[in-house]
C-alpha cells in the first residue's frame, strides 16, 4: 500500500487482503507510544541525581502531565477533519522531537517542559487508533480493540530491558536518543502506509454523515441520546482503580517489593508473569466477544478480575503459586480495557465514533487517573490488602454497572462506504 491508497470498511467475518497489515500497524503505532513512557520512566532517577531536584517536583510534572493529556482526548472530535494517518503520524513524530530534545536538557525545567510537550502529543493514539479501528471492522471490534491494546502492553514490556542496558553502559540521555528513533519511524511509517478511513474519503456516504455533523456528540447530546453509553464510561472510570495499564503496573510492584518482601529478582520474575497475562489475555478475550457476546465476557472479566486481586494479596509459601494467581490476575485485568472499549463503540454511530471515544478517554482515561492518588492514599493509611480489596470491589460495581439491566446490547453496526 502506498500513502494514496484508501480502505473500505471490512463489513463479513473473514480478513480481506490487507485487513491484517492496516491491525499491524495500528499496533505498531500503539506499541511505539508506549515505548515514551515506558523507556522515560527509567530516566527519573538519573535526572534527579543530576539535576538535584525532588520527587515532588518530579511527581508534580507528572500528574500534571497525566491530567491534562489524558482530558486532551476529550478534543478528538474537534479534530475530525483530520485523518488518523495525519493524526497518527504526527503524534509519534513529535513524541520523537520532545524526546530527543529532552535529551539534550541544560536544566530540569527544560526536561519538565519537553515531558508536558510530550504528553500532549500522546493524545491521538487512544480515541483516535480506537475509533478508526471501530470503523474499519465493526464485525471484529472485540478482536481488533484488543490487538489495539496489546500492541501497547508489548510496547511497555520490551522497552525497559534496552533502555537499561543502554543507561548502564552510556547514560540516560543516550538512552533518550535513542529511544526517539523507532517513534520516528513509527510516524514515518504510518503516514506512508495507513489508509485513509472512509469518513475521510471525499464523496462517500460516511464522509457526507461526517460533514453533517463535523463536531460529533456532546457529552450533553450523548447523555440525552444514549444513556447506554454513558453508563459504560461511567463503568470504565470506576474500573480504572484496578485498570492493568494503570494502577496495577503501578503498584504491583511495589507491593510486591515492600508488602510481600520479595527479593527484586522475585519482584521482576512476578511482574513479569503478570504484564505477560496482559498480552495473552485481551486477545482471547477479544477473540471471544466477538463471538459470543460483549457483555458476558466483559462481566466475566470483571468478576474473576476482582476474585483475582483478593488472592494475590494473600500470603503464600510459594512464589510459583504467587505467579501463578499473577498471571490469572494479568489476563482478567488487562482485558477489562478493549472489551469495554468494543461495547462502547457498538452503542454508538460510527460517524460520531472518534469524537465519542475522545469523550471516552478522557473521562475513564483521565478522570480515572486519579485512583492513582487515592489508591495511594489507601496504601499509607490502611495497607496494601485494603487497596486490593477497593481494587477487587471497583471491578464488582463495574460488573454491575454493564449488566442488562443498565447497558442496552447494540448489535455492531458498519458505516457506509
Amino acid at each position: 500500500m502506498n500513502r494514496g491508497d484508501i480502505a473500505a470498511v471490512n463489513t463479513g467475518d473473514g480478513w480481506r487482503r490487507g485487513d491484517r497489515k492496516i491491525l499491524g500497524l495500528l499496533t505498531f503505532s500503539h506499541a511505539v507510544q508506549h515505548f515514551y513512557g515506558a523507556g522515560l520512566a527509567l530516566t527519573y532517577p538519573f535526572v534527579i541525581s543530576q539535576f538535584h531536584v525532588s520527587y515532588s517536583s518530579l511527581g508534580f510534572v507528572l500528574a500534571v502531565s497525566g491530567v491534562v493529556g489524558g482530558l486532551l482526548q476529550g478534543a478528538a472530535g474537534l479534530a475530525r477533519k483530520y485523518s488518523a494517518r495525519f493524526l497518527l503520524s504526527g503524534q509519534n513524530i513529535s513524541l520523537a522531537i520532545a524526546t530527543l530534545l529532552g535529551a539534550a536538557s541544560p536544566g530540569f525545567a527544560f526536561y519538565g517542559i519537553m515531558r508536558f510537550i510530550g504528553a500532549l502529543a500522546l493524545w491521538p493514539q487512544h480515541p483516535v487508533g480506537s475509533a478508526y479501528l471501530s470503523e474499519m471492522f465493526p464485525k471484529k471490534r472485540g478482536t481488533v480493540l484488543s490487538w489495539h491494546t496489546t500492541g501497547g502492553t508489548i510496547g511497555t514490556l520490551l522497552v525497559p530491558i534496552a533502555t537499561t542496558a543502554i543507561i548502564a553502559h552510556y547514560g540516560w540521555r543516550t538512552a533518550l536518543v535513542a529511544l526517539s528513533i523507532p517513534m520516528a519511524i513509527g510516524g514515518f511509517v504510518v503516514i506512508g502506509k495507513l489508509p485513509l478511513e472512509p469518513s475521510h474519503i471525499k464523496g462517500s456516504a460516511a464522509h457526507q454523515q461526517a460533514s453533517r455533523d463535523p463536531e460529533g456528540p456532546s457529552i450533553g447530546t450523548l447523555v440525552r441520546k444514549n444513556k447506554s453509553a454513558m453508563m459504560v464510561i461511567g463503568a470504565s472510570t470506576v474500573a480504572a482503580a484496578g485498570r492493568g495499564l494503570g494502577v496495577l503496573s503501578a503498584f504491583v510492584p511495589i507491593y510486591l517489593k515492600d508488602g510481600a518482601h520479595l527479593s527484586t529478582v522475585t519482584v521482576g520474575l512476578v511482574y513479569t508473569v503478570l504484564v505477560a497475562g496482559g498480552v495473552v489475555g485481551p486477545l482471547i478475550a477479544g477473540w471471544l466477544s466477538d463471538r459470543i457476546g460483549r457483555k458476558g465476557v466483559l462481566i466475566s472479566a470483571y468478576l474473576g478480575g476482582a476474585i483475582a486481586m483478593v488472592f494475590f494479596v494473600q500470603k503464600y509459601s510459594s512464589v510459583w503459586l504467587l505467579a501463578a494467581v499473577s498471571l490469572i490476575m494479568g489476563v482478567l485485568a488487562y482485558s477489562e480495557s478493549p472489551l469495554i472499549q468494543s461495547l462502547f463503540s457498538d452503542s454508538i454511530g460510527p460517524s460520531q465514533a472518534r469524537a465519542a471515544f475522545g469523550i471516552f478517554f478522557a473521562i475513564a482515561y483521565g478522570v480515572g487517573a486519579l485512583w492513582l492518588a487515592l489508591v495511594g492514599v489507601i496504601i499509607d493509611r490502611y495497607g496494601f490488602q485494603i487497596a486490593f480489596y477497593m481494587m477487587a470491589a471497583s471491578f464488582v460495581v463495574s460488573a454491575l454497572m454493564v449488566s442488562p439491566k443498565f447497558v442496552t446490547s447494540h448489535k455492531p453496526r458498519a458505516d457506509v462506504s
